[in-house]
């Protein structure tokens, strides 16, 4: 590779070409600079390329090609000196790194990446711009090595000197993927240039190539009304050729294929007219810099032809934003790091994995093999012992009643088929057939009738065509265990939508049912019950057995790939014994009928495998599935007469002895006889099912006075606490445990979101969305410790702040956005409420009072509810006057928020906070009154701005910007004065109204501003609070509003350049600035376009 080669723009290099006869070469040529231009140079005849991309003119060139087969993607790299434009080139080159490519990636970067790589006169200064910074978290984020330093800490050396040797700089790199398997490496001095010349010797050693994976369909082409008209003439025809073929199966098999072909073509020309379009915009770019050096007056034109580039990277980005797959999107946001790591964690190979030998596998082909077996032994048939199936089945209690039989076994019908399809969310990997949930929402109208018509041909002859059997696993590790141990990886497998909307159907139609079905023991799968409900149960029932010192154990069963066992054979019969009708036994029996799965491994999909065992995770009906499965060794465990449980309050006929959810199972035995027959129950619905119980993995918690000797247990017996759903409990300190354990999960990830640049808009949707959910669920168990609430509210906003010093109260921040606030969750409040509100639901609008769990609640709480007028005393109740410590968090939280009035109906945990927060007063702005202080408040907070700008407008009101004057007061600054030279103190009215340089910037915009308002009209009270006189439409209004936030944000940008670098960003620069903001409202205005239109 080669760089600084001083080649002019041409649109073909084939007279350069000809100059190197060793083998194919590809040159870039610019106009920017004389010394422009890169040069990559291949020896032999082993390459064959791909395409050829000029990022940028004599600057950077991108080769992707095969060498002796493998993938690999060549980057030439001659960076600028400017460190604003070295910036803007890595930026462009950052996509190019997201590939599944080897890369080779080389040349002049300009910069260094460590504090000793320069040595000389300019040694002094900063040693890592900025654009260093993102050169170096590329290379990190992307695992890449540097060839150089991977040699050792001595064999860096400087790459360019001055002729005199004064000042010398290591600013030439080669980056390898750890693919590439580096040999040697040696810096050669020439005659010819200023730098020497890197030589290494590498190794593609391809073990860490990943594959192509699937196909999948860019939804986005759904969009495009072109497409869509297209698609719709295209598939009526299709649906004309029915009638030459077969079946109905035969026929949709055929359409998804073309289909696929269709989007693939689609998609295609899309890619090849971005391609032809940047092409010509780069040599329009060259062919005015070329007139510019030439004397000609071309600056419009070339901002215009620069603005075009910047649009098309820009779109780039949004692509690489896509296919990180993460929710919760602030609009506006820019393409960073965050995005990057999404993308490329996606991407991390599995290097190595243990063979059923136990023999470590490396190589492609091994790894393939090794999952291949493990899976396919995993899947292979488990037989069902038939007397032992009879036991269990004639234990079941409970039947479907007629009506609900009716609604189980009626035709299908196409609206359930699109309450199905309307269910799904989208965004969702595709099956194998890359088809995902948004081609059938669009396309229902057409699709439909065809699904509706083949499901019922499926019914009839009794087998699913071959795409609907067919699975893809996907491996998700648990983050436990070692990685190359398949146990410790959680297989997915992603099936393809058609199926699935049938199986939704079915968990539709069965979820009437479950209730009549399931005891409430179980508390997954039912509609109305919660996780909740178990861990309460498990945390009282523990509390009465301490209180009253029953001897008593605690056993959590273990059960070995629990939803991958299942003998098909012994659910099909479970089925027919609760009585759900013969239409909905032969469609499930249809489902798992001839069924099979492949393994994608590192972008390769393994042999396929069938399948003859298991529920598939990852389709909708497997939990409804399961649970019936095993509600018959619960029910088994229920009635056994020598598994004995702890006897509820006032009624020691009735006993508790599980608790469980989904494939957890949790059992309270009051002896060892019990536990050792609870175990041999366990063994004896394996031979039935083919379940297993990993007795090494399962545990036991003691209480009360045991005799081990006399008494031995055949599970390993914990002395502290036991987890169980994700929840400590067993003794002290469980609680503690539990919320640490979560804030520690949270501060993690909020770490990982502050790698994103959000608004505070957008950091308070991550507190509501993502953060509130993981400490919400220790609730259902445990209220919220004091210390607890301290560290979270500290956390909550050292995120928000970035920073642990608060520019604005915590109590202003928690109020609504009409209130002055910016709605940043309460998030201890939230949680208090949380955990009572659940209190209330277990006991006071409890349907299931007859069940034994309903009496160990009511043991604790009636003395509460009493004290609060929501209950009266029942004599025949038993209840508890010493109430356990987490109980008494109830009456706290209602008398501290004088919540007595609220009936138990209300106790909701969204009610009760929007109550909290109707309480709140409005924020007062200076002597406005406060009507318009409302005004005030809803401006700020306008839908019609952008996050960052709502930001800036709030606290330019609130006075939270980090101007002179504010950051005085808190002693972080010497003076008050305008950074400007303004003799003025620097207000938030200064910078963005009295300062001249404001007033001046406002000037050269008069004629953008008056296209909605006459610029006289313009006030301070317009610039601040966006107040402007009625007389005007809403549409101008919020025309200019948009502008002047505009305007604040670069004037902002700007002071702080100054201030923190001494950098003078002119007024013209700060102009163009302005007038290239709206491209974020004409993207938010376009996403709520297409928002109304879906609607």
């Amino acid at each position: 590779m080669i760089q600084e080669c001083s080649i002019p723009f041409s649109a073909s290099y084939t007279h350069l070409e000809q100059q190197w006869a060793f083998g194919p070469s590809f040159w870039s040529g610019g106009n920017s600079s004389r010394s422009v231009g890169v040069a990559t140079l291949v020896r032999g005849r082993c390459f064959t390329v791909d395409s050829v991309t000029e990022l940028e003119g004599g600057r950077a060139l991108v080769v992707d090609g095969s060498w002796a087969g493998e993938p690999v993607r060549l980057i030439n790299v001659y960076a600028p000196s400017d460190v604003g434009e070295r910036r803007e080139l890595f930026q462009r080159l950052r996509p190019q790194l997201v590939t599944s490519r080897t890369i080779m990636m080389g040349g002049d970067f300009n910069c260094i990446l460590e504090s000793g790589g320069r040595c000389g006169t300019r040694a002094k200064e900063g040693w890592m711009d900025d654009g260093a910074k993102l050169l170096a978290e590329m290379v990190g984020e992307t695992s890449l090595t540097d060839v150089i330093g991977s040699m050792g800490a001595d064999a860096r050396n400087f790459t360019w000197s001055r002729p005199d040797g004064a000042v010398r700089s290591g600013i030439d790199f080669v980056f390898t993927s750890r693919s590439v398997r580096i040999r040697q490496h040696s810096m050669v001095t020439v005659h010819f240039s200023d730098h020497r010349a890197i030589r290494f010797q590498g190794e593609l050693t391809g073990k860490f190539l990943t594959g192509p994976g699937t196909w999948k369909l860019n939804s986005s082409l759904l969009g495009r009304e072109d497409v869509q008209e297209e698609l719709r003439r295209t598939y009526s025809e299709w649906q004309d050729m029915k009638d030459t073929f077969q079946s109905i199966g035969e026929w949709w098999e055929w359409v998804k294929g073309r289909i696929q072909d269709f989007f693939k073509n689609v998609g295609r020309k899309a890619a090849r007219g971005r391609k032809r379009e940047f092409s010509r915009l780069q040599q329009q770019l060259q062919e005015l810099h070329d007139l510019q050096l030439r004397g000609w007056d071309v600056m419009n034109p070339l901002e215009a032809v620069k603005k075009e580039l910047s649009e098309h990277f820009h779109e780039e980005s949004r692509r690489i934003i896509f296919r990180s797959k993460v929710e919760n999107l602030e609009k506006g946001e820019k393409c960073n790091s965050f995005f990057f790591k999404k993308v490329h964690s996606a991407h991390t190979p599995l290097v190595q994995l243990r063979n059923r030998e136990g023999i470590l596998c490396d190589t492609k082909e091994d790894i393939r093999k090794a999952v291949t077996d493990f899976y396919g032994d995993l899947y292979s048939e488990k037989r069902s012992d038939g007397d032992q199936a009879e036991r269990f089945l004639a234990g079941i209690p409970r039947k479907v009643s007629t009506p609900t039989r009716e609604v189980l076994n009626a035709p299908l019908t196409l609206e359930e088929l699109h309450i199905a399809v309307k269910s799904f969310k989208s965004g969702k990997t595709p099956g194998s057939d890359g088809l995902p949930i948004e081609f059938y929402t669009s396309l229902w109208d057409l699709v439909g009738p065809d699904l509706l018509e083949l499901y019922e041909e499926m019914e009839q002859e009794g087998v699913m065509p071959h795409t609907l059997r067919e699975g893809t696993i996907a491996l998700l590790y648990k983050h436990k265990g070692e990685r190359c141990d398949l146990k410790n990886w959680r297989p997915i497998s992603l099936l393809n939508v058609d199926y699935k909307i049938l199986a939704k159907t079915m968990v539709n139609r069965l979820k009437s049912a479950m209730g009549e079905l399931v005891h409430p023991d179980q508390t997954c799968g039912v509609p109305g019950r919660r996780v909740a409900d178990s861990l309460a149960l498990i945390r009282d029932t523990i509390q009465y057995i301490t209180d009253r010192n029953i001897h008593a154990a605690l056993v959590c069963l273990d059960q070995e790939k629990a939803f991958d066992r299942v003998s098909h054979e012994f659910m099909e019969r479970a089925l027919q014994g609760f009585g759900l009708g013969e239409r909905f036994c032969n469609y499930v029996r249809i489902m798992y009928t001839d069924i099979f799965s492949s393994v994608m491994v590192n972008g390769w999909k393994t042999d396929p495998f069938p399948i003859r065992s298991g529920v598939r995770q990852g389709c909708p009906l497997s939990p409804s599935l399961f649970v019936l499965v095993i509600e018959l060794l619960a029910e088994y465990i229920r009635k056994n007469p020598n598994i004995r449980g702890i006897p509820t309050p006032g009624d020691a006929k009735k006993e508790v002895k599980c608790s469980l959810y989904m494939d957890d199972v949790t059992l309270f035995c009051t002896d060892g006889k019990s536990v050792q027959s609870l175990l041999e129950a366990c063994k004896d619905f394996g031979k039935a099912s083919g379940a297993k119980i990993n007795v090494d993995k399962s545990q036991a918690k003691l209480f009360g006075r045991w005799d081990l000797c006399n008494e031995p247990l055949p599970f390993p017996v914990e002395a502290g606490l036991v987890k169980i759903l994700g929840i400590w409990f067993g003794g002290p300190g469980a609680a503690a445990k539990s919320w640490n354990e979560r804030l520690a999960k949270v501060k993690q990830k909020l770490g990982f979101w502050s790698l994103r640049h959000l608004s505070i808009e957008g950091k308070a949707l991550v507190l509501r969305n993502d953060a509130l959910p993981v400490l919400q669920y220790v609730t259902q168990a445990w209220p919220l410790l004091a210390n607890v609430a301290r560290a979270v509210n500290s956390m909550v906003f050292h995120f928000v702040w970035h920073s642990k010093m608060d520019r604005v109260k915590r109590t202003v921040m928690h109020k609504e956005h009409r209130k002055g606030g910016k709605a940043v969750p309460d998030i201890p409040t939230i949680l208090r409420a949380f955990f009572v509100c659940g209190c209330v639901r277990i006991t006071l609008t409890n349907e299931n009072k007859d069940h034994s769990a309903y009496k160990v609640f009511r043991f604790f709480l009636l003395p509460v509810w009493r004290r609060l007028g929501w209950d009266k005393w029942e004599n025949a109740t038993m209840f508890n006057w010493d109430l356990p410590w987490y109980y008494k968090e109830i009456e706290k939280f209602v008398v501290e928020f004088g919540l007595n009035c609220v009936t138990p109906s209300l106790w909701k945990p969204r009610t009760i906070h929007r109550l909290i927060r109707s309480r709140d007063t409005t924020e007062p702005v200076g002597d406005l009154p406060p009507a318009t202080a409302t005004r005030v408040w809803e401006n700020v907070s306008s839908p019609s701005l952008t996050n960052r700008h709502k930001d800036i407008a709030w606290m330019a009101v609130k006075g939270g910007l980090p101007v002179q004057s504010f950051m005085h007061s808190r002693g972080l600054c010497p003076h008050r004065e305008c950074p400007r030279g303004c003799p003025a103190e620097e207000t938030t009215y200064h910078l963005f109204w009295a300062c001249p340089f404001a007033q001046r910037l406002r000037g050269a915009l008069k004629q953008e501003m008056e296209a909605h308002i006459p610029y006289p009209n313009i006030t301070h009270h317009s610039v601040l609070y966006g107040l402007f006189p009625k007389t005007h439409s809403v549409e101008a209004i919020q025309g200019c509003w948009r502008i002047l936030c505009c305007v604040k944000d670069i004037l902002l940008y700007a002071r702080t350049r100054l201030v923190t670098n001494g950098e003078v960003v002119s007024r013209e620069a700060c102009r163009r600035m302005v007038l290239n903001l709206p491209r974020d409202y004409t993207d938010k205005d376009n996403k709520e376009g297409e928002k109304k239109e879906e609607l």
